[in-house]
């Protein structure tokens, strides 16, 4: 037989014993991948269990009962019909079993414990001037700080409801300087507490009739008698306890139904993750194209350019569904309460109304975002930011003189420091953690390819250089 025969035959019985190699080697990558997934999913008709994140808890409505809060209570009020109407809901719409009442001040003093309608009826029917100097509290002047302190290490592992003007002073006095120790000593109390369990917070805004004396806290020991003058003076709820009850009230209450209700503010657990989320082409100027699926946040071949100047602007706009964020609106929709990349600003969020719009079903906002900064390739981060609501600055007043002049009957002495002492406690318990943050990738071309690796199988390569190597060495020899 001859050489050259032999030698063809055997390359090219190497030849197929190599491709028959690859073959097996990539067969065995994909069943490595294949039992890699199926491992990670579920067996087909198996129910995966869910742990319930909800225990019912009982809930406690602590009223402070200094004297000034007497004007709330003289005479049928909102303030009343507000608090009775919260207290209904917790337990008509199965929140709650169990609702304790108490009085705080310098003590907690029991008043209706695991109290029952007809007796729940009865407390706020009869709830005035004088059964709050009967609670067995006395109605000594308040010190906040103190208040708060004693409500949040007391039945912690109920959610506490703790209803109180707030006016954020004490006998000490009402100097900035005292505010301000005072605001410190709020921000202590509570970032000790935080250390030790977790501790969800809600605060609420209200206002109602006030019929009695205003203490001026500006101009101690002045007051004036504010009955018959058809005056409201606010007064504030703070809802604390575990997560997953407040969730579950959350659920359940609007604060909307309540007489007076005016704003909100959200301190929860940071959720932490990346909404559902997805690139639309509302608002643009310039041009881009929207990698499929859009909720993987890539834009290709961003291109500036606009009318009137907008030449070297480039502006797109995301949906999410922002349903999991337990805060009022006007903060959600608030450009202010972002950090957003440096070269880019937010210039609009819209709460999605269009329900003709099949597009935006199931997004709650619209984000709109520009730069005149295009750059070639960025990931642009959009993150809120956790911070006082404008309205907690603009019901507070350290001039508390004129209780007729109609601003300052909608403020509270000293209500930013208690407001900031909280806040801050909670910005450092939490720092590092954030509530929403979602991440755009953009680029001039394609995303993809900028600094891609390539994916050929070189190792194929290596394999037949050998074979053909082989088959050098065999033909030489001989």
């Amino acid at each position: 037989m001859p050489k050259t025969y032999i030698l063809t035959t055997l390359s090219a019985r190497l030849a197929v014993i190599g491709m028959l190699l690859l073959f097996s080697c990539s067969d065995a990558v994909k069943s490595r991948q294949r039992n890699r997934t199926e491992k990670q999913l579920p067996e087909k008709g198996k129910t995966v269990a869910v742990t319930p994140t909800y225990v019912r808890a009982k809930y406690n409505i602590l009223i402070e009962n200094s004297g000034s809060m007497n004007g709330y209570v003289a005479q049928s009020s909102d303030f009343k019909d507000a608090i009775f109407g919260l207290i209904t809901d917790l337990r008509s719409k199965n929140v709650t079993d169990v609702i304790n009442i108490y009085y705080i001040n310098q003590q907690l003093c029991p008043q209706k414990m695991g109290a029952m309608p007809n007796e729940i009826e009865y407390f706020f029917t009869h709830l005035n001037p004088a059964s709050l100097n009967r609670s067995g509290c006395g109605t000594h002047t308040s010190f906040i700080p103190e208040i708060i302190q004693k409500a949040v290490n007391s039945n912690t592992n109920d959610v506490n409801i703790l209803i109180s003007d707030f006016i954020f002073s004490d006998s000490l006095g009402a100097s900035t300087q005292y505010l301000e120790a005072a605001k410190n000593t709020v921000k202590l109390y509570l970032s000790e507490a935080l250390k030790n369990r977790e501790i969800s917070m809600i605060i609420l805004k209200l206002n109602s009739q006030f019929e009695g004396f205003y203490y001026m806290e500006s101009k101690r020991p002045l007051k004036v008698d504010l009955s018959n003058k058809k005056i409201r003076r606010p007064y504030y709820i703070i809802i604390f306890g575990n997560q997953a009850p407040l969730e579950h009230f959350l659920s359940k209450i609007n604060f909307n139904d309540y007489k007076g209700f005016e704003n909100s503010y959200y301190l929860l657990k940071p959720a932490g993750s990346r909404p559902a989320a997805k690139i639309v082409r509302n608002n643009k100027i310039g041009d881009y194209e929207i990698e499929q699926p859009s909720t993987n946040l890539v834009i290709n071949n961003a291109k500036t350019g606009g009318r009137n100047g907008d030449e070297e602007v480039f502006q797109f706009s995301l949906a999410a569904n922002l349903d999991f964020l337990k805060m009022d609106d006007s903060y959600i929709t608030d450009p202010g309460n972002y950090n957003v990349s440096n070269n880019y600003t937010i210039t609009s969020i819209t709460r999605n109304t269009d329900e003709t719009n099949e597009s935006l079903k199931g997004y709650t906002h619209l984000f709109t975002c520009k730069t005149s900064d295009l750059k070639p390739l960025q990931e642009v981060s959009i993150r809120l930011k956790s911070k006082l609501p404008s309205w907690v600055q603009a019901s507070s007043t350290v001039d508390d003189s004129n209780p007729f002049d109609s601003a300052q009957q909608r403020q509270t002495f000293g209500f930013e420091y208690l407001a900031r002492g909280i806040s801050e406690a909670y910005a450092n318990h939490n720092e590092g953690k954030e509530q929403l943050a979602i991440t755009i990738k953009i680029s001039k071309n394609k995303y993809a390819e900028h600094g891609k690796t390539s994916s050929f199988p070189w190792w194929i390569v290596i394999v037949l250089a050998a074979l053909f190597g082989i088959i050098i060495w065999i033909k030489n020899k001989k």
